[in-house]
């Protein structure tokens, strides 16, 4: 869950508004409802941002709370702090950034 939180933040705040304005009057008709369901989210923002950050936070630290009752502490530190970098941080910002 942290994973698709932080792809979702970066991917939905690289969007250029712009691009996705044109695609909604003149792209395909597949662009056009993708633009349309996408815009108004987009338009706010902060809101946007604000809920997609709490959630990727909540699932982090919900990590080491989890795994502290099924392995020794120090155990579950260093299985949350890899997780969490790797598949809660690098790959999903690796997968969403694109090209």
């Amino acid at each position: 869950m942290a994973g698709l939180m932080s792809g979702l933040t970066v991917g939905m705040m690289g969007i250029d508004h712009l691009v996705l304005e044109m695609k909604e009057g003149n792209g395909t008709q597949e662009e056009k409802q993708a633009a349309k369901r996408l815009l108004p989210i987009l338009k706010k923002h902060h809101y946007l941002l604000v809920t997609l950050l709490l959630c990727n936070a909540t699932c982090m630290e919900a990590l080491p709370i989890y795994l502290d009752k099924l392995v020794p502490e120090i155990w579950a530190i260093m299985i949350s702090v890899t997780c969490v970098l790797f598949f809660g941080e690098i790959i999903p910002m690796a997968v969403c950034t694109g090209p």
